[in-house]
């Protein structure tokens, strides 16, 4: 019997020590989760921009409209994600999800200004050059949410886990590559 109650007591401390972080770990699962389709959302518009880019002078009105098609596409599934992600239940993380949805809201008020170009009958280089400003925007509504996020109110865990995330500080390095025009 003297055996049994040692390794009862070192059963029940090592339960213990496994869920005895879960709000730690829910903020930072959370910020990761944005962070990382955030991240994802940004390589898809640098991939897409690259791609408009790359055509240069031979860019066609298909063209811009396969852009669109993937900038959207890439737009619904971050916005849909980040939905699922479901911030923690907590003041931050209601103002988390606020600045989130504001940001779906401007993303898809560019990808309106976008389509409202293509289908204006306008010249490729009208529509390329609304595409461009689109994105400009699109990407500093990225970084202004990003920097809300890093700064919630009242500061606290969720706070610290969007400031110290190692996906949220590659995606402020993504950002900061888009806003200037990179690859």
């Amino acid at each position: 019997m003297s055996r049994i109650a040692p390794l009862l007591l070192l059963a029940a401390l090592v339960l213990a020590g496994c869920g005895g972080d879960d709000g730690s770990s829910a903020s930072e699962d959370y910020a990761n989760g944005v962070c990382s389709n955030l991240s994802t959302w940004v390589t898809d518009v640098q991939g897409t921009v690259q791609n408009l880019t790359d055509q240069g002078l031979s860019i066609t009105r298909d063209d811009i409209q396969q852009a669109y098609d993937d900038a959207k596409q890439s737009t619904d599934t971050m916005v849909n994600d980040i939905e699922g992600l479901g911030p923690p239940e907590t003041e931050e993380g209601n103002q988390a999800k606020s600045e989130l949805d504001d940001l779906a809201t401007e993303l898809r008020q560019q990808l309106d200004v976008i389509e409202q170009a293509i289908n204006s009958g306008g010249g490729v280089a009208s529509i390329a050059a609304t595409v461009t400003t689109a994105v400009s925007t699109a990407a500093n509504a990225v970084n202004s949410t990003y920097q809300s996020l890093q700064n919630l109110n009242p500061p606290g865990e969720l706070q610290d886990a969007f400031e110290n995330s190692d996906d949220c500080n590659s995606l402020q390095d993504q950002i900061a590559n888009l806003r200037s025009g990179g690859g």
